[in-house]
């Protein structure tokens, strides 16, 4: 039986710190740079949508599909994730960054040129497929080429890139309709400047084509990918295009179920061969990080949607101003999120910033549910700044947290869970918001239908009645409605807290040193005999090691 002490040798022996791929000065600069564009492109695609629809059902006279445009990318991207998870783990990070992006782009070509919904739902789907590597992508090539020390700061500098998209797309989505060039040049960075390392555990990428096809577990990712669509499916069709309680929906609820419960019982059989191994999600961090990833996905798909929607037809701003009200949020978070990372890789203690971000967040989000439309402007900027710290103060620790309490061999599933429960989030918020959002809008009035303040969307509200004081009350409905999902919003970011709170608390600082002496001193005799020292102290584990040092 393997000892504690050989398991973290073995991990530390294939971890990306064990050979020297790092990357320095322009190489560095050049290679993170081209990430941040990478994730930048990654969240545009998921925010450029809402802003393009107008103008393509206008061309293409299709308003059933509008729902499939968006749900299609959510479907592939969302499913998809621990496939690519398992193809980090088994094939080469550059490799599989390079053809994930590639993918990426030709979905942004079919889009660009596509001339029926079809054509556009399927090059959507294409790019969601793509989009699934990119981020997964990301988090691994940082873990190649930067010491395990720096990872939250470079960590948080390619997740800001995701922040910034989502700023930026409302304001400029009617006028970026395909982003291939900057896609390509990422394409060609990433090809010359990042090195062919192996970057996590050799053992899994030198096994025959044949076994490591065989270790992807077709099997689970095949009842992945169904119970995700049914799931996914359920949550669009279900109050939109079927009733809740009609049989496609139901149907849709009993497979994902069925399904559901043939996963579990195939994951828990394939043991380590699984698609997502039963002991990398029951590790404390990965279980308590993959809830806290799915709350803040949830909390940046409704602001990101709703506060614009607030600035619109609550306050009667453009498409643009609310666009650049919204960035009171997103600045605050982007620049919090590349501090934090840059504070972590110098303190080293990453929890505590996860369970006050939490906090801040959860005051925030809270404060937000008692705007109006009488609420001055400094008013609910504060509340945005507030809001937008304390969700870039932790959202991204969780990614962190991994690189410490992981194998080497396990970093991309857990890079895969962590990310898939992120986009899980945001998925599901897409449904409950619609549910929420229309129940309060024919409190006010019935002088227009509920189908008419729809099919206007958040621009056309002044279209529907020439009567102020309907139009005073359609704001007041809407307002209401907006309130009702932000309430979503602070239950997801009080949700945050506790388990925060339950994280393991290590130093990825102290870790990272740890690593390191032991990657010396089994240069010189591997590791002391145990009937020499009575115990193997070159490594005693993140949580034994944190003890002796306190």
């Amino acid at each position: 039986m393997m000892t504690e002490g050989n398991s973290l040798e073995r991990r530390v022996s294939s971890s990306p710190d064990a050979a020297d791929d790092h990357l320095h000065s322009w190489r560095l600069v050049i290679v993170i740079g081209t990430l941040c564009l990478g994730a930048f492109l990654y969240g545009l695609d998921a925010n450029i949508i809402g802003a393009a629809i107008p103008r393509i059902t206008t061309d293409f006279k299709s308003l059933p599909a509008v729902a499939w445009y968006g749900a299609s990318y959510l479907l592939t991207v969302t499913a998809f994730q621990p496939l690519f998870g398992n193809l980090y783990k088994f094939f080469n990070a550059k490799v599989v960054y390079l053809a994930s992006l590639f993918i990426f782009e030709t979905g942004s070509i079919v889009c660009a040129s596509a001339r029926s919904s079809d054509v556009l739902i399927f090059g959507r789907a294409l790019l969601g497929f793509g989009a699934s590597g990119l981020l997964q992508g990301a988090l691994a090539i940082i873990g190649c080429v930067v010491p395990l020390e720096k990872v939250p700061l470079f960590q948080g500098i390619v997740i800001a890139g995701v922040g910034i998209s989502v700023c930026v797309g409302p304001i400029i989505g009617g006028a970026l309709t395909q982003n291939v060039p900057a896609g390509f040049c990422a394409l060609v960075v990433v090809f010359f400047f990042v090195p062919l390392a192996e970057g996590f555990a050799k053992n899994t990428k030198a096994l025959p084509l044949r076994q490591k096809l065989f270790r992807m577990d077709p099997v689970g990712t095949v009842l992945f990918l169904g119970l995700v669509c049914c799931l996914l499916l359920a949550l669009t069709w279900g109050g939109q295009q079927y009733a809740w309680d009609s049989s496609q929906v139901i149907g849709l609820c009993v497979g994902f179920g069925v399904l559901l419960l043939c996963f579990c019982t195939w994951d828990w059989k394939q043991g380590d061969m699984a698609l997502i191994p039963l002991r990398v999600l029951g590790k404390r961090s990965v279980g308590m990080g993959a809830i806290i990833l799915f709350a803040y996905g949830v909390v940046m798909y409704v602001y990101g949607y709703y506060l614009p929607m607030f600035f619109q037809t609550v306050q009667g701003a453009t498409a643009t101003e609310s666009g650049v009200r919204y960035i009171a949020m997103m600045v605050p978070q982007i620049v919090t999120l590349a501090l934090t990372g840059a504070i972590v890789s110098r303190w080293g203690y990453y929890v505590p910033y996860m369970i006050s971000g939490g906090i801040i967040a959860s005051v925030g989000s809270g404060l937000l549910t008692t705007i109006s439309p009488a609420t001055p402007a400094a008013q609910w900027s504060a509340y945005l700044v507030l809001t937008g710290i304390g969700v870039g103060m932790a959202s991204q620790l969780p990614y962190t947290a991994l690189q410490v309490v992981l194998d080497a061999s396990d970093i991309a599933t857990g890079n895969a869970i962590a990310v898939f429960s992120s986009q899980l989030g945001g998925s599901v918020a897409d449904a409950l918001h619609r549910i929420a959002s229309t129940r309060a809008l024919p409190r006010y009035t019935s002088a227009v239908t509920l189908e008419h303040v729809l099919g206007a969307g958040a621009g056309g509200l002044s279209q529907l009645s020439s009567s102020p004081a309907v139009l005073e009350a359609l704001r007041y409905a809407y307002n209401d409605a907006i309130r009702d999902v932000f309430i979503l919003g602070l239950a997801c970011t009080c949700l945050t807290v506790l388990p925060s709170c339950a994280m393991e608390w290590l130093n990825i600082a102290l870790e990272s040193q740890r690593r390191k002496q032991l990657r010396e001193s089994d240069g010189a005799e591997r590791v002391q005999p145990q009937e020499e020292t009575g115990v193997n102290t070159a490594y005693m584990g993140p949580s034994n090691s944190l003890k002796q040092h306190e």
